[in-house]
């Protein structure tokens, strides 16, 4: 009959005990819920280690001299383990981010900061995803809490919960429910653009109206066409404003609930009855967005004047080259310049381009009050204002000697006009924004560059929205890696084949030589 050896039986089981132990704990710290199997086979490790630990007698080799060196590498071993545990707990509840990536794909954009500081509402977020996808969810959620406590999330298996499921119609994954007191805005993507609107949505009381000035040629607004207003219309209900067209010819007044008027690019000129309605909007404390092209003219330039705006009867050119960087002609200027305008002050650094654009220039307010114009977005040093526009669109050539300015040109102004101090019938303030350039806000160029921000500012600032002005999210930088077949077999055998080969084989001369 074979004899068992206990010393090494009991080893064995103190060995496995251990194992079965570590794995519980490990099994745990990935799932991070206690259920019976993991209870099960942390007891089960626990009890063949205590029942090891008893039978071999590991209180005599505790104390064993030679143990009292091992001792004290052990007590630091368990000191240094204590401090990073506790530096860990730290750092969880402080967090410090670095995103190394070029677009900031895993930092919220400006705009999105500023309203989950500006919260004074709380929000609840139900994310409706299963455990292969949940964790870029988590993780998009666990940065907008980050920012503020009025925001609380939930993952939600819909499989696991139908019943919330349900209740919210959520019938596909990948799905989000927004709420805040009793309104309720539903997000079919874990995009940060989707859900910033989708709390902006919940959170703001009433929806803003916007009417785009119709009859004299503008840009149309249902339009997809390179030179419709279509992503501009867009991105305006997604802010969660109304959007609306309205024609001034035969109107005896603009709708009361009417906040900003946009004019975008006339070609024909405007009635003098529709002047005077477009003043008495303004004077009754409404903001207006005048873009004018160089040609053909409006017939607005003189009526900009009782603004103290000077539309120049010029065109832009930027011989600096650098719109060549981006496939730019010189009658694309490209601007960088901007001041610190609340429209403007957080697009240092951003580009914008304004195609076939016009001078505007803030004039002289002296002896009336309660009017400011600012000159808030300039062009280039190597820029010119051109006035042989006609010769120039006919013929596409340049000549820069007869250009009627040099240098840094505006191209932007802002005005805000104090009703009562200038002697006006309004008792608030009135807001314009005068743009040398509709182009830059049509669909060809308004997701270039910073366009698309720059006129959402302009239009959150008319609307008086402050906390609505700021660099907006930005689609995810996907950069993949193509490699050709031999590139990719390349690969598998220095990783898969090669660098294991080596290691294994001198793992087996290591221990032939100790042999």
């Amino acid at each position: 009959m074979m004899k068992i050896d206990n010393f090494k039986l009991n080893k064995w089981i103190l060995i496995a005990g251990i194992t079965l132990l570590l794995f519980g704990l490990i099994l745990y710290s990935i799932v991070n819920v206690w259920n019976w199997k993991l209870l099960t086979l942390i007891g089960i490790g626990l009890a063949g280690s205590v029942y090891a630990f008893i039978r071999l007698d590991m209180w005599k080799f505790l104390k064993d001299r030679r143990l009292l060196y091992s001792g004290n590498m052990a007590f630091v071993i368990i000191v240094t383990i204590a401090i990073l545990i506790l530096v860990n707990f730290f750092l969880a509840r402080h967090t410090w981010r670095i995103d190394s990536t070029t677009t900031g794909t895993f930092s919220l954009s400006d705009q999105t900061i500023k309203v989950l500081k500006g919260l004074n509402k709380e929000v609840e977020i139900f994310a409706f995803a299963k455990d292969l996808n949940k964790s870029s969810v988590e993780d998009r959620l666990k940065e907008y809490s980050h920012y503020t406590k009025r925001l609380t999330w939930e993952i939600v298996d819909p499989d696991e919960k139908p019943t919330i499921a349900k209740k919210y119609k959520v019938k596909n994954y990948g799905y989000l429910v927004v709420l805040c007191e009793g309104k309720e805005e539903q997000v079919p993507t874990a995009s940060e653009e989707s859900i910033t609107n989708a709390i902006i949505k919940v959170t703001r009381e009433g929806n803003k109206k916007i009417a785009f000035v119709t009859g004299h040629g503008e840009s149309d607004i249902n339009s997809s066409e390179r030179d419709g207003f279509a992503k501009a219309k867009e991105a305006i209900l997604e802010q969660n404003y109304d959007v609306s067209e309205i024609q001034l010819a035969g109107a005896d007044s603009i709708p009361a609930d009417v906040s900003v008027l946009i004019i975008a690019g006339p070609k024909k000129d405007f009635f003098d009855s529709e002047l005077a309605l477009l003043t008495k909007h303004i004077n009754n404390g409404g903001g207006a967005l005048f873009m004018l092209d160089p040609r053909p003219s409006a017939g607005l330039i003189d009526y900009m004047k009782n603004w103290f705006v000077e539309v120049g009867d010029n065109l832009l050119i930027d011989i600096s080259g650098i719109g060549r960087l981006f496939g730019a002609g010189p009658e694309i200027p490209l601007i960088s310049d901007y001041t610190s305008h609340p429209i403007v002050k957080d697009m240092k650094g951003i580009m914008t381009f304004f195609p076939m654009a016009r001078s505007v220039k803030a004039m002289s307010t002296e002896g009336s009050t309660g009017i400011l114009v600012d000159e808030i977005a300039l062009t280039g040093a190597n820029s010119y204002a051109v006035s042989n526009v006609d010769q120039v669109l006919k013929t596409g050539r340049v000549d820069i000697k007869s250009a009627s300015a040099k240098g840094s040109i505006p191209v932007i102004c802002a005005t805000t006009i104090d009703l009562k101090a200038s002697g006006m019938n309004g008792q608030s303030k009135a807001r314009i924004v005068t743009v040398g350039d509709s182009d830059f806000a049509s669909n060809a160029y308004f997701p270039s560059q910073g366009n698309g921000d720059l006129f959402m500012n302009i239009v959150s600032w008319l609307l008086s929205d402050e906390d609505l002005i700021s660099i907006r999210p930005k689609a995810p930088d996907i950069r993949l890696v193509e490699m050709s077949p031999a590139q990719i077999k390349t690969v598998f055998w220095l990783t898969v084949i090669i660098l294991p080969a080596i290691a294994f084989g001198i793992g087996i001369m290591v221990f032939i030589r100790r042999k």
